[in-house]
């Protein structure tokens, strides 16, 4: 071998070297760049090669404002915790989260508070990461009150861990939350115990009162707990009027609506009093709910324009009809023009580095390495670019076939500047190929599909909900299986449920099932893909007009969900043409 030759392995193997390096940091080597574009990132990676030597330029590279900022931030902070230095990695990781708060980020802050002995700073960090397990333990660990951890623990759903802070305390306190511990996690009857040793030593809890009511009726139990909803007073007054509605004790019911202060109460209270005949009664509590800021606003303001025009009153109902939002308009008959109240020019294009660098590492890099490089570039400014400048991230994410994080950007700019661009990556036509093929084999109106998805996953591939409903449609793997197996005869996994085309198919066949099951059309399918066939049917008795479809509703979430369902394809026929 020739000196040359030497020369050249010897260097082969220390850029060999460095990217080893880098690479254990990163999960994978890294080339040099190509680019002048990317020279920052070779300082970067530069200085995260040469491990200790490399901080002063890590340290210098941190006070930027962009993504080289936060991984120069993060590969400092490593850097000192391998050194024995926690207080400087904490100063590098709380930079980081400044710039970019990812629950890793986060995570490496809390850890490094923790080892500098700034146990309150770390505590602080730590309850906002909950209810992940490492962070549950840790304020198990580091809350000096057992009794305020197993709050903390108990609010943000780590049940478990809440119930070892609460061992060993004996107070009454400690007994109601170690009784919501119990009741979360299905254990009803030992929760059950513990709700009436507190309620006898405490009478006054109404919230306790109208806990310990909740849990009564989960165990069926419904004349205590209708005996805890009336103890509860006012708190406790909605609970108890739906109790005594169902049981057809109507004029008690009214009465207890009438003591709740919750609108939810008001609301079942003028639907109870319309449906006794009483509608002189029911319209003034409509209006009155029309013109709040409750959820209800909106379907109280349809009810009372669709009793006024029945009645002739068409002058009293025409405000009520201006106010209304789009599907409101729409389920009454009455939808005109455009579902937006108001549009306004789009920006002038901008240039973005964020945008343009994320393109350069994409590449540059494998894929999957390259996103977690450019996703903080692109982050960073969307935090701090203008309005032209998040509309230009939100489009290179939609050219990505990120629509999740298209949606978002969209989204945000709406409420800022309602303008088509930002329209159009807030309801963008997510995987459109796939959904057009699936609506017009199963007879489904492709921006219903769309208009699903948007409102069900936010196009999160990998959604999962409390209820284990998954993937971008949202649907539960028994209601999959039924739809794969007995329905269209094709092999099924739970795991399909993550891939856009299976759970497209299923969820387009189930939009087109329940169109057929429910003649009223469009309205009716989006209530059941939500509440269920067999609610629906037996909230509605089978049929009622389109306009009186909320009204009919039992469930406040069915009601919200039809109503956001049906704005968003509104939106998607005004945007894209029906």
């Amino acid at each position: 071998m020739t000196d040359a030759q030497r020369w050249l392995l010897l260097g082969a193997l220390v850029v060999l070297g460095s990217l080893t390096a880098i690479g254990a940091l990163y999960l994978w080597p890294i080339p040099a760049p190509t680019s002048s574009l990317l020279s920052p990132y070779e300082e970067l990676w530069s200085a995260m090669d040469k491990g200790s030597a490399g901080l002063p330029l890590l340290d210098s590279l941190l006070a930027g404002d962009d993504g080289i900022a936060w991984h120069a931030a993060m590969a400092a902070g490593r850097e000192y915790i391998s050194a024995g230095d926690p207080r400087e990695a904490a100063r590098c990781f709380r930079r980081a989260v400044e710039l970019w708060p990812t629950a890793e980020a986060r995570g490496e802050l809390a850890r490094a508070l923790e080892k500098s002995g700034l146990n309150e700073d770390a505590l602080e960090q730590w309850t906002l990461l909950l209810p992940s397990d490492e962070a549950a333990r840790a304020v198990h660990r580091l809350e000096d009150d057992p009794l305020r951890a197993a709050e903390l623990l108990g609010r943000s759903g780590a049940h478990k861990v809440a119930l070892e802070a609460l061992i060993g305390l004996h107070t009454d306190r400690a007994k109601l939350e170690r009784a919501r511990a119990l009741s979360s996690l299905g254990e009803l009857p030992s929760a059950a115990q513990l709700y009436q040793e507190y309620i006898s030593a405490v009478p006054g809890d109404a919230q306790a009162r109208l806990e310990y009511g909740r849990l009564f009726e989960r165990l069926g139990q419904n004349e205590q707990a209708l005996t805890m909803f009336k103890a509860a007073g006012p708190a406790g007054g909605l609970h108890a009027g739906r109790l005594l509605e169902e049981a057809g004790r109507h004029e008690e019911a009214l009465s207890s609506y009438c003591l709740s202060h919750d609108p939810e109460a008001t609301w079942r209270e003028a639907l109870l009093l319309e449906s006794m005949g009483r509608t002189s009664d029911a319209l003034p509590l409509y209006v009155k709910l029309a013109e709040s800021a409750h959820r209800v606003w909106d379907d109280a303001a349809l009810r009372a324009y669709v009793l006024l025009s029945r009645q002739g009153a068409h002058r009293e109902a025409a405000p009520l009809l201006e106010q209304l939002p789009p599907a409101g308009r729409w389920l009454a008959g009455r939808f005109h023009g455009t579902p937006v109240s108001e549009l306004r020019a789009d920006p002038s294009p901008v240039t973005s580095q964020a945008t343009r660098r994320a393109a350069a590492l994409l590449s540059l890099l494998p894929e999957d390495v390259a996103w977690r490089w450019a996703r903080a570039e692109l982050e960073i400014a969307l935090r701090r670019g203008s309005v032209a400048e998040r509309l230009a991230i939100g489009e290179w994410y939609l050219a990505q076939g990120d629509y999740a994080a298209a949606c978002r950007v969209g989204t945000a700019v709406l409420a800022v500047r309602p303008c088509p661009q930002a329209y159009r990556l807030a309801y963008p036509r997510a995987h459109w190929d796939e959904v057009q093929t699936q609506a017009r084999t199963y007879r489904v109106d492709p921006y219903l599909v769309l208009s699903v998805m948007r409102e069900e996953s936010h196009f999160r591939l990998y959604a999962v909900s409390p209820s284990d409903a998954r993937g971008l449609m949202q649907l539960l793997p028994s209601t999959a299986r039924w739809i794969a197996e007995e329905r269209l005869g094709i092999s099924y996994h739970v795991d399909k449920l993550f891939e856009p085309s299976t759970n497209i198919r299923l969820g387009a066949w189930y939009l087109g099932y329940l169109l057929e099951q429910f003649p009223g059309g469009i309205p009716w399918a989006v209530a059941a893909y939500n509440g269920g066939q067999g609610n629906i049917r037996r909230w509605t008795g089978g049929d009622v007009p389109v306009e009186d479809l909320p009204a009919a509703m039992r469930s406040v979430e069915t009601r919200e969900y039809m109503s956001k369902v049906l704005g968003s394809w509104l939106i998607y026929r005004w945007l894209y043409g029906s």
